[in-house]
């Protein structure tokens, strides 16, 4: 047997290495070949009832992915992507929305509409407005993606049912809350809110409710690089003008 030189060797390790490097990437070790992380989104939809084998959308920052939800409205989907990411729930005649800062656990009910309207409110826009512009508007991005903005927001529409229809949710976290149709909880919001009006059989918020959720957002606005605090004109966040 011809034994190979130092050099040589030492040519086809580095060889070996570079091989074995590109193989790990291909087979999809982390990243997607644009960069994004992978990473995994999951939940409930319903509306009282579960959205059962709802189809699902996700359309985010970067990267876009789609599930189709099982006979409980639970639903899972693994991609590459960097949030925010809109959620979109189509099921029959019936489709409602909602939004994910992130992988993890994000649900899609009428009071995930209620949120994206109240937040709407507090960047200048409207709800089709902030959904439309999550791919591309930064202030959007950056909103949707702060936790503290997201639990503030979830605490002002809690606190706008609260008010109107003097139902005390079980969770005010509600868009991240795991939970299974016909269970306490959760569930039990959504049909005491449609047993009040407060929702609709489309799975809509009621128009008047929707309308409250937008202006408590909008005298409550994220001023621009506030870093989540609230206060300023929200003008600068961006001034979608799609009507809901």
């Amino acid at each position: 047997m011809k034994l190979l030189n130092g050099a040589t060797l030492r040519t086809l390790q580095f060889g070996s290495i570079v091989f074995a490097t590109s193989a790990l990437v291909a087979c999809g070790g982390g990243t997607s070949s644009g960069g994004s992380p992978v990473g995994t989104v999951g939940g409930t939809a319903a509306v009282g009832v579960a959205l059962a084998n709802a189809s699902i959308t996700l359309t985010c920052k970067n990267g876009s992915g789609s599930a189709t939800a099982n006979s409980n409205g639970a639903y899972t989907t693994t991609f590459a992507f960097d949030g925010p990411c809109t959620i979109t729930a189509t099921g029959g005649a019936i489709t409602i929305h909602s939004f994910a800062a992130g992988a993890g656990t994000f649900n899609v009910t009428p009071l995930t509409e209620l949120l994206l309207d109240y937040l709407a409110g507090q960047l200048g826009t409207t709800e089709s407005g902030l959904l439309s512009g999550i791919s591309s508007n930064t202030s959007y991005q950056s909103a949707l993606s702060n936790s503290t903005v997201i639990a503030n927001a979830e605490a002002a529409v809690a606190k706008l049912i609260k008010d109107r229809y003097g139902i005390t949710l079980a969770s005010s976290s509600f868009l991240t809350v795991s939970f299974a149709p016909g269970t306490p909880g959760a569930d039990a919001d959504l049909d005491a809110l449609l047993a009040a009006g407060a929702i609709l059989s489309n799975g809509q918020p009621a128009a008047s409710l929707a309308a409250a959720a937008l202006a408590a957002g909008a005298a409550a606005p994220i001023s621009s690089g506030s870093g989540g605090a609230t206060g300023g004109t929200g003008g600068s966040a961006g001034t979608g003008t799609s009507a809901k």
